[in-house]
């Protein structure tokens, strides 16, 4: 029995573990089929992990690369979204993803450990990204790595009371803490609008208990029912300088064609 069964083992092992911790040119070849459009995974609740050393986002990669490694076994089309998003976000920042080396003590890993969550900013040493199945589409990955580099919800901005209301009576127990402002992180938003699109703002009716609204914008109330829809990536969560990894302007990321006007 044994004999028959060692061989199959082995192929198996040799199958799961032939995966390399980075992707590949197949990967995105395979992405330029990928979408990227429609919304992402809901809920996204506790998404943002905060680390008790966490002081304030500091510093930045090596001038804006950052070192990464895929520690998942995943199914060919996952990988390609994977790396759609990838190709998206370094098209749209002045970010770099690159292979982990040993030498790298700061590095991003995105692993499958429970749901889909972020380590949030720069917090020294291995920096988690959890995706797990449900967590494999373009959006919600591109989410996920907004807050790798220091950027919380939008709805939690220091100014959104400018913006929106925050109907606390509709939200379900124990989700309130994702609707409360961040004051304490003293982030800077450099100059740019709030951005009732932005892929980092939750949905009108996000968390909700009983059907009825979480978010009512105060302004533009003709945005009222595309809070967060779209999942913009053109908004201020992109061209704007990561806290956690500042670069340069948004002229300098993106160019002049490619702001939002």
């Amino acid at each position: 029995m044994w004999s028959s069964v060692i061989p199959l083992l082995v192929v198996l092992w040799s199958t799961v573990s032939s995966q390399p911790n980075f992707l590949t040119n197949q990967d995105f070849i395979n992405a330029a089929r990928i979408p990227t459009t429609g919304p992402r995974m809901r809920p996204l609740f506790n998404d943002q992990r905060f680390s008790l050393k966490l002081e304030k986002p500091t510093g930045m990669l090596n001038a804006g690369e950052a070192g990464l490694s895929i520690e998942i076994e995943a199914a060919e089309h996952q990988r390609a979204v994977i790396a759609r998003a990838i190709a998206s976000y370094q098209a749209k920042t002045c970010i770099r993803f690159v292979p982990k080396t040993p030498m790298d003590f700061d590095y991003i890993v995105i692993s499958k450990l429970d749901g889909c969550y972020a380590d949030f900013a720069r917090v020294g040493g291995p920096q988690q990204v959890s995706l797990a199945d449900e967590c494999i589409n373009y959006p919600t990955i591109i989410h996920e790595l907004m807050h790798v580099i220091g950027f919380i919800h939008e709805h939690q901005r220091e100014d959104r009371d400018s913006y929106v209301e925050i109907l606390y009576q509709n939200i379900i127990p124990g989700a309130s803490m994702d609707f409360d402002k961040l004051s304490m992180l003293d982030l800077s938003y450099y100059g740019e609008d709030y951005d009732y699109l932005s892929i980092m703002h939750y949905e009108r009716d996000e968390g909700s208990k009983n059907g009825q609204d979480t978010i009512e914008p105060k302004v533009l109330r003709s945005f009222f029912h595309y809070l967060g829809f779209f999942s913009r990536m053109e908004n201020n969560a992109v061209i704007g300088n990561s806290s956690g990894f500042r670069t340069g302007s948004a002229e300098e990321v993106l160019g002049d064609d490619q702001r939002r006007s």
